[in-house]
């Protein structure tokens, strides 16, 4: 006996009898494709422009904490020469 034969399904005298399929009309499904196209460009443009937006915040947010650190970093040697000599 085959090892085969132990995963394999038993041929059914019947063929299996496949489901009708329900049709949509053609016009129901070009309105669906119609106010998709609508409205999914437009959320999609929203959410890539309000993350570059939220993007350019964290990039600004970081950009000033390394000025600032830069501007008082040469501050505090500023005052340090002052009071050296």
């Amino acid at each position: 006996m085959k090892l085969r034969t132990f995963w394999r399904k038993p041929a059914s005298a019947e063929p299996p009898v496949a489901p009708s399929p329900q049709r949509l009309d053609p016009a129901w499904i070009e309105a669906l494709l119609t106010m998709l196209s609508w409205f999914l460009p437009g959320g999609a443009v929203v959410v890539g422009a309000l993350g570059q937006f939220m993007l350019a915040l964290v990039l600004l947010t970081i950009a000033c904490g390394v000025w600032l650190r830069l501007w008082r970093g040469r501050k505090k040697r500023r005052a340090a020469r002052r009071t050296a000599p």
